[in-house]
């Protein structure tokens, strides 16, 4: 199949977007994140009785962090270290409300020099805002990738929302993630190399420096002459995505990282698959729209929902019902083969 090119669905008139600029959170509310944060952590060490920071581990990352901060990377990273995938933890990132990523020194056998640990919060899709959307048509899983459809126990506790349902819940949100990325890498999408996950924590290819990691497309200014093909590029990566059978479902440019030319897809525990979730083509299209809306304060760009349907079209053919069953096929396949 031909890539799209956008040039075809442009409307006809220069779309313009004055650049958006997101406005500061008022202090207090920093700071009660700042303290749900910490509570977090808290809470985290309490359950898993994880009190003496770096106890049981030879792992001891240089990083400076708080007591509860560094117990939840040595408790996360560990295995990653005894894997001899990385040797130390040298800088904070990014902090977000659902995961922190750090820099870490990567050991030489990986043939990098810096990888990204990804390290999840505690209570990461807890208040995630209709997440049951993103759910749709996925298996739950555990945090090891089985499958959890005969256990009756933990279908109640997802359904009930329960503590221990929160938890599956959590681990299949990872998994979700970590599987994407897996298949995607060497597609021709451009997202990052996974290079290890488990613990609550995903390792993959860092962009930037120790001290200057890459920024999103939101921080930076592009050139004009740039924007066209970073454009053409992402509604390629868009379209290649739907041909595997997977929507971003949040993209935006918040997670496109951007680096000497190159661009990296990031965040995709949300991401939902194109056969089987109902919402899969309302999040489609406003992964499409919100690319458009963003190259727009650069250059005209096409119509965002007849681009949509046009991609959509020629990636998703035949009825909805024939792609459902070739589905259902494959992964009564795959379950087969998994149990034999």
């Amino acid at each position: 199949m031909p890539a799209i090119n956008p040039e075809d669905y442009l409307d006809g008139e220069p779309l313009t977007a004055p650049k958006f600029v997101k406005p500061a959170r008022p202090k207090n509310q920093r700071k009660r994140a700042s303290a749900q944060v910490i509570a977090d952590l808290i809470e985290h060490d309490t359950k898993t009785d994880a009190v003496s920071a770096g106890a049981g581990s030879g792992f001891t990352p240089t990083f400076n962090a708080s007591r509860h901060e560094r117990q939840w990377l040595i408790e996360s990273l560990s295995s990653f270290h005894d894997s001899n995938l990385i040797l130390d933890v040298l800088a904070l990132v990014k902090g977000g409300k659902e995961a922190n990523v750090y820099c870490c020194a990567a050991s030489p056998g990986t043939g990098a020099e810096y990888l990204a640990a990804k390290v999840y919060r505690p209570r990461m899709f807890r208040n995630l805002s209709n997440d049951a959307q993103y759910r749709e048509g996925r298996s739950a899983v555990d945090d090891q990738g089985k499958a959890l459809v005969r256990d009756r126990r933990a279908r109640h506790a997802i359904q009930k929302k329960t503590s221990f349902g929160q938890e599956l819940l959590h681990g299949s949100w990872l998994y979700n993630e970590y599987t994407a990325l897996q298949e995607l890498q060497d597609s021709g999408v451009p997202v990052p190399k996974v290079y290890g996950f488990g613990n609550n924590a995903l390792l993959m290819e860092y962009l930037g420096e120790p001290g200057d990691p890459a920024p999103t497309l939101e921080q930076v200014q592009l050139p004009r002459e740039e924007a066209r093909s970073l454009f053409d590029q992402l509604v390629e990566s868009i379209r290649l995505l739907l041909a595997h059978g997977r929507v971003h479902a949040d993209l935006s440019a918040y997670n496109v990282l951007y680096w000497d030319g190159e661009i990296r897809i990031i965040d995709f525990p949300q991401a939902v698959d194109a056969y089987f979730n109902p919402s899969a083509y309302t999040l489609f299209a406003r992964d499409v729209k919100r690319i458009c809306q963003y190259f727009a304060r650069y250059m005209r760009v096409p119509d965002a929902a007849q681009l949509a349907n046009t991609l959509w079209a020629a990636q998703m053919p035949g009825s909805s019902t024939d792609i459902q069953a070739d589905r259902l096929t494959q992964v009564g396949e795959s379950s087969r083969m998994a149990t034999d």
